[in-house]
């Protein structure tokens, strides 16, 4: 399950970045549902107002999402997936156990 924090936290880097890069999950920016694009250019627009060093990090991440094997992106993307389809107690549990494993406990 620690994977999947790490995973949604890259996946916010891929929404963020994916209106700027017009890509989405691999597929240009017109073979996107209007839902796709709307999300991204949400995504994008709560990045632009994020402090620089916050963006920079992000872009951070971006790059060294972007570094890996196609193979180990779809998994990462695919847990992120399984991770929105959390209801509301399962992220707060999720978080929980997270926050647990972050600090060594």
């Amino acid at each position: 399950m620690t994977r999947v924090a790490g995973i949604a936290l890259l996946c916010c880097v891929l929404a963020a970045s994916a209106a700027s890069a017009q890509q989405w999950n691999g597929r240009p920016w017109d073979q996107l549902t209007p839902e796709e694009q709307q999300r991204a250019w949400d995504n994008y627009r709560r990045y632009q107002q994020l402090p620089s060093p916050r963006q920079q990090m992000l872009q951070q991440r971006q790059r060294q999402f972007q570094a890996m094997p196609p193979d180990q992106q779809q998994r990462m993307r695919q847990n992120y997936e399984q991770y929105r389809g959390f209801d509301p107690n399962q992220r707060r549990e999720f978080g929980e156990k997270y926050r647990r494993w972050k600090s060594g406990r």
